[in-house]
């Protein structure tokens, strides 16, 4: 993991721009990426054309050491040219530029090399080789060439990557080029600017202008408005004008990869993708850098919600980290601090921290021979704001308060700081709260009308651990898309939710609040039942103080590799969203459904995650997004994917909970999808202190902080 940007000042922008803004925004450039490459500080790097008329260009790029025996400094000087490198190369083609036009082609893998020998290899050494071979193989061509030219060799290269080069004009007739581009997913971040008049820059983050520097930018509506480079395309900017060309990235599928086996019979299935998935982790497992201090400390660590995504990767990582070597499942929580009832502050007390201990639980009763580490990383939202300014500028051009939520998440899980779970303190929490105890306060939920931490979908012959009866479970909510149980006596037949936005037009309508639904409406009989229900909760909650959970065993993980499930929902059909799609549309409807939320993932998720992951130091890697898992999912039809005529915590993924089965890992095969921001409970502490409740909040609202809407911090 790299940072990488540029600034580029064109031809005759003097008079726009001042030597004290360039400086300043070269200055900015640098400290913004240093915290994505610490390893080697950010260095600058100037290139200009062929004479005084070209265009200005200042390189910047800092390192994250991830491969290879030393650190490869960059920019990196390929004879004239200039190459910045963000990303990793797991596998690539090394035929020959005008013989590789073939869709499919046989990859060499660098993880097949053995451990001696690659540990003088770099990739990013490796890519600018290919580069300046073919560059220089094909001198003769024309520009347009150069441009099929590299986009041919991104081409052969699969992993997640950002890259931008610099090629210096060959004659006084032709112009240097500056060429860039992301993989064809999108995994690494890259972001332009070209809203400053004579100016463009290009970064793996955005950089913040100061205000008083905006006042000196002639037209500064739109300073500091970045916009994520699309993905799968080969981008020239022409130095002296500023024109932009492009030239898609052909798609290259690995052929090796197994066939689409035409049977009826799933088993076929679930060894193929299992084997695929497999592969992806090793790749991105293999040979990780480890702290030069302490060789038996962990190298890779897991994004553990305790769902089937994470747990799936913990345990095929397992396979091929070396057995000596630690491996850190990290999950994350977050809770309002400013209360009185101080035993909130319990180790369970979000959905996802319960369910990672359950499925940590049984990874250590399924690979004994490995150590695994629960990192709890437990954030009171008063932390949060301290670094929320940090978050929203890593998140930007989104700002969304979706993508806050979740980004904050991120950033604060990748950071690993938090405190290890000890075993006899798991075995406590695994006996207290124990499966038949969760049932039972699940019941107590229910009857309240809240969600229970757990949702598990109901085996034939299993008691039902999610709701109170068959009858509430099989009850679902009659408002489109939505897919909570309604609750018993509900005129609307509705959830709570859903009877309150039924009740609107009526209270519109009347003047005042309807509060016409007896079971929603807190009747006498519903207070009962809630009181009862907070009671019993309580009582189980003040067994677990704060001072049990702060008190011994702080940590911070210093594993470099991030592994993240991000990518498993939406080729599998796991969220919630995709049943309504199924029942409106069929499997038709639902695989196209699925093919534009893989399209859009580089604009709605990854550029995102990677910004904010990789803010530590740490580089995230996405096995799920593999080109050969991705390429195989492609080419299986939806139906054997998943069966929506299942249950949620069936249907939904049934390829991966085949997998997980397979593997030998059942506590979380199950588990009904809860997406990060509600299993950590971000978005309910968040929402509450932004809209006053829940309730009133939408992910879709534009993230505004306490400051900017006149709320003091006092008040959270």
């Amino acid at each position: 993991m790299c940072g990488i940007g540029l600034l580029l000042t064109l031809p005759d922008s003097g008079d726009k721009l001042s030597s004290a803004l360039i400086s300043y925004l070269n200055q900015q450039l640098s400290e913004t990426l240093s915290s994505r490459g610490p390893d080697v500080p950010c260095r600058k790097e100037r290139c200009i054309g062929s004479d005084d008329d070209d265009g200005n260009l200042t390189l910047h790029a800092s390192v994250l050491h991830m491969r290879g025996k030393l650190p490869t400094p960059q920019p990196i000087l390929l004879d004239n040219c200039a190459f910045c490198w963000n990303g990793e190369c797991y596998s690539y083609n090394k035929s020959d530029v005008k013989e590789s036009a073939k869709s499919e082609r046989d990859m060499v893998e660098l993880t097949a090399i053995e451990r001696e020998e690659s540990t003088i290899i770099s990739d990013t050494d490796l890519v600018a080789n290919m580069l300046q071979y073919a560059l220089n193989k094909h001198d003769d061509s024309d520009n347009k060439s150069h441009l099929n030219i590299i986009a041919d060799v991104m081409s052969g290269i699969h992993g997640e990557y950002a890259f931008i080069l610099f090629v210096p004009s060959k004659s006084s007739h032709s112009p240097p080029y500056v060429y860039y581009g992301r993989d064809p997913l999108g995994r690494r971040s890259l972001l332009i600017n070209s809203s400053i008049d004579g100016a463009v820059l290009l970064s793996s983050v955005a950089v913040n202008i100061s205000d008083d520097i905006l006042t000196t930018i002639e037209d500064n509506k739109g300073a500091q408005e970045w916009v994520e480079i699309p993905p799968a395309v080969v981008y020239r900017m022409d130095m002296q004008t500023g024109e932009v060309e492009s030239e898609p990235i052909p798609r290259v599928v690995n052929r090796n990869i197994p066939q689409m086996i035409e049977l009826s019979k799933r088993t076929t299935d679930t060894i193929d993708f299992m084997q695929l998935l497999e592969r992806a982790v090793e790749r991105r497992v293999a040979h990780a850098p480890q702290s030069h201090s302490r060789t038996d400390d962990a190298s890779v660590a897991v994004l553990f919600s305790g769902g089937i995504d994470s747990v799936v990767l913990a345990a095929l990582s397992h396979r091929h980290v070396p057995p000596k070597q630690p491996i850190d499942l990290i999950n994350v929580s977050f809770f309002n601090d400013n209360i009185e009832d101080k035993s909130q502050h319990l180790l369970i007390s979000s959905p996802d921290r319960l369910a990672a201990i359950l499925s940590f639980k049984e990874m250590q009763s399924r690979f004994p021979e490995r150590k695994w580490r629960f990192v709890a990383v437990d954030v009171k939202y008063r932390e949060v704001l301290d670094y929320e300014n940090r978050i929203r500028r890593l998140i930007c051009p989104l700002a969304s308060t979706m993508d806050f939520n979740i980004a904050t998440a991120f950033w604060f899980a990748a950071r690993g700081k938090g405190r290890l779970l000890d075993p006899k303190e798991v075995e406590d929490v695994y006996r207290d709260l124990n499966v038949d105890e969760t049932s039972m306060d699940n019941k107590a939920l229910a009857a309240s009308s809240q969600e229970p931490l757990l949702r598990y979908a109901r085996q034939d012959g299993e008691k039902d651990r999610t709701r109170a009866t068959p009858s509430k479970r099989e009850q679902i909510c009659i408002r489109e898309g939505c897919s909570r149980r309604s609750q018993s006596g509900c005129i609307f037949q509705s959830c709570k939710f859903c009877c309150g936005k039924f009740q609107g037009p009526i209270s519109s309508y009347l003047g005042k609040s309807a509060r016409m639904c007896p079971t929603h409406n807190h009747q006498q009989d519903v207070k009962a039942n809630r009181g009862e229900a907070k009671t019993s909760a309580k009582t189980k909650k003040q067994n677990m103080t704060i001072d049990r959970l702060f008190s011994v065993n702080a940590f911070t993980s210093s594993a470099k590799v991030l592994l993240s499930g991000v990518g498993a929902d939406e080729q599998l059909a796991g969220y919630g969203r995709h049943r309504p799609t199924f029942q409106r549309g069929g499997y038709d409807a639902l695989q196209r459904e699925l093919k534009m939320e893989v399209g859009r993932l580089w604009t709605r998720n990854l550029g995102r995650d990677d910004r904010c992951l990789s803010d530590h130091g740490k580089e995230a890697r996405f096995p799920f997004l593999d080109e050969d898992v991705v390429a195989y999912l492609e080419r299986l039809p939806v139906d054997r994917k998943c069966d929506m005529t299942e249950a949620p915590g069936v249907g939904d993924k049934q390829l991966l909970r085949e997998v997980a089965r397979m593997i030998g890992v059942h506590s979380c095969s199950t588990l009904v999808k809860r997406a990060i921001q509600f299993g950590s409970r971000i978005a309910k502490v968040s929402d509450r202190s932004r809209f006053g409740s829940c309730r009133r909040a939408t992910g879709t609202a534009s993230i505004r902080s306490n400051q900017e809407r006149g709320v003091s911090n006092d008040r959270v």
